[in-house]
């Protein structure tokens, strides 16, 4: 049964968000969005569907991850190459015309200073009127910083015993004994970051390395290194994503949305110095305890490094949504979103952000990472919200960022939605939990399928073999219910634009699974080492996956390489334009 008052909050949510589309529209306000992670962008399909105008620039070589949103593209993957170089010439995909006068920017991913916005203007020019971006990222996603952060938001007991060596400098043998002694398991794991001044932060565990002895330990820290260094006990346990979105209801200025802090030039990213600076200046805005607004989504069951579905023990592969831990976990939980909420949203953060727990069998809740912006499921659990009359936090972020916050109307919505954060938490762990699967190439590859997003039969014979039809899209109106033991079950494959003979890097997403399934058939558990792992049943229809859309060989098309000279290019060179002679 639904609850009445959280309904009517929905209702209100989705009619501000149209108005919000047809408003832009009607002052023609187109929003851009320019990102290595173009696939994040599934709120700017919903605003072209109420009536708006947005463009993508992003993404491999012809792909449109959205039919409504046109999109831009490399000739190659930007996804894994997330450098600055890349992202200029991600936004001179862009082409003129675009903009008239006025123009708004949405991110998945920030970088530096406002740098997607000012790049976008000097390449079609025109005024920013509204934008997702801030420069907190640098800060708060800054591994060296996490102590300082999670300590002063009241939050010490859910800190990693770990070390940070401020400075480039390799680490001698004492010092290598000295902290692998200090920090290391029973079993001799230990995690080693690279973070800090000097490093390049690609995301997606990219920076973290395990080491099970001391001899990779210290060849590990021991080498030559830009930056600082991070060394971390490893705590065993399962794995969550929690999905915050924190701001206030205080309006800009200068632009549409709410209010926001930013860090200065000259503040050092590295020193809680700056954390002190940045609630100074928020209080001088006008944000403070009584306007600003925080809600937590429930944690999810995240699957870290399995297998089956990477090469990387550090990359996450899927999730569970609203997973219903204990009661006593579901608390805490809450209780540590709304303390790092409040603590960001004091300091000026609008937005998404949010933390990559990890819970041991014992039932300590420990936070490994701050995510300064939307993570992979939180979209996906705003519309299993949506769809359950509850509200989305990617719809109340969206509208902290792009609307005119002097409407009473947005700011009375606003404010009842901080107020019922923990009632929206306490009905969001009650509704059917769906999932997402994340299948990463283990390997460098190539597509053996032409595929687009859609829904897609998986077949079991009587040997109990699995088969994917990935050829006829069976369209259906809502998430699949998934039962993968049936003779025939249907996913939904989204974030998926292959065309046959494409190269799939080592590490890169290839696609992802999502559907609806109950506690006996999901595809991730917890097993008895308290690890979040992929469940059983589900081993087998993967591996079939994998055969029936991933070859380490390129197939192509003959007529592709006839009418297109051009076609045999592709980063493994002249061993990859062998093969296709064959």
């Amino acid at each position: 049964m639904r609850n009445e008052n959280l309904n009517r909050l929905t209702v209100k949510e989705l009619e501000l968000f149209d108005k919000l589309a047809q408003a832009y529209a009607a002052n023609n306000i187109p929003i851009l969005m320019a990102d290595y992670a173009t696939q994040r962008g599934g709120i700017l399909s919903e605003f072209v569907a109420s009536g708006g105008r947005a463009y993508i620039a992003g993404g491999s070589n012809g792909q449109q991850f959205f039919p409504n949103v046109p999109q831009f593209t490399l000739p190659y993957d930007a996804f894994n190459d997330r450098t600055i170089d890349l992202a200029k010439n991600i936004v001179t995909c862009f082409p003129q015309g675009l903009v008239q006068d006025k123009f708004a920017t949405f991110n998945y991913a920030p970088v530096g200073d406002m740098f997607w916005a000012r790049s976008i203007q000097e390449r079609l020019g025109g005024r920013v009127v509204a934008t997702s971006e801030q420069n907190f990222r640098d800060y708060f996603e800054e591994k060296a910083n996490l102590t300082d952060i999670l300590t002063q938001a009241g939050l010490s007991k859910h800190i990693i015993p770990s070390k940070v060596i401020r400075n480039n400098k390799p680490l001698t043998g004492l010092q290598s004994e000295f902290l692998y002694k200090s920090l290391a398991d029973e079993q001799g794991r230990i995690v080693i970051q690279e973070c800090g001044e000097g490093n390049t932060e690609q995301g997606g565990g990219h920076s973290t390395e395990i080491a099970s002895t001391f001899e990779e330990f210290q060849q590990i820290v021991s080498r030559e290194r830009p930056c600082y260094l991070k060394v971390s006990q490893f705590v065993s346990g399962s794995n969550s994503n929690l999905s915050l979105c924190v701001g206030n209801t205080v309006p800009s200025e200068t632009m549409l949305g709410a209010v926001k802090g930013e860090l200065l030039p000259e503040e050092s990213r590295f020193t809680p110095a700056a954390l002190t600076s940045l609630k100074d200046r928020a209080e001088k805005l006008g944000i403070s305890e009584d306007n600003i607004v925080v809600n937590v989504q429930p944690g999810t069951l995240k699957v870290v490094g399995d297998a089956e579905l990477t090469s990387s023990e550090t990359n996450g592969v899927g999730n569970q949504l609203n997973y219903n831990f204990k009661p006593e976990i579901m608390e805490e939980i809450y209780n540590i979103g709304s303390k790092l909420g409040t603590f960001m949203a004091l300091r000026g953060k609008v937005g998404m952000c949010g933390l990559d727990l990890i819970i041991t069998k014992e039932g300590q809740v420990y936070i490994n990472e701050l995510n300064d912006r939307q993570q992979g499921p939180t979209e996906s659990a705003s519309l299993n919200n949506e769809a359950h009359g509850l509200p989305g936090i990617h719809r109340e972020a969206f509208l902290l960022n792009y609307a005119d916050l002097k409407n009473a109307e947005v700011a009375s919505y606003l404010t009842e939605m901080g107020e019922r954060s923990k009632e929206i938490y306490d009905a969001s762990s009650k509704i059917p939990s769906p999932f997402y699967i994340k299948v990463c190439a283990k390997e460098d590859c190539f597509s053996t399928v032409d595929l687009a997003a859609g829904d897609y039969a998986v077949n079991r014979d009587a040997s109990g073999e699995y088969i994917w039809d990935l050829q006829q899209d069976r369209q259906l109106e809502e998430m699949p219910s998934v039962d993968i033991t049936e003779t025939e079950t249907v996913v939904r494959i989204n974030t998926v634009s292959a065309a046959q003979g494409d190269y799939v890097p080592e590490g890169s997403q290839f696609l992802r699974i999502n559907g609806v399934a109950d506690s006996e058939t999901a595809p991730f558990t917890i097993d008895e080492n308290g690890n979040s792992v992929l469940a059983e049943n589900w081993v087998d229809p993967i591996r079939a996956l994998y055969q029936a859309s991933l070859s380490q060989t390129q197939i192509v098309n003959q007529s592709q390489i006839t009418t297109d000279p051009t076609y045999i290019f592709a980063p493994s060179g002249l061993d990859l334009a062998m093969e296709i002679a064959k």
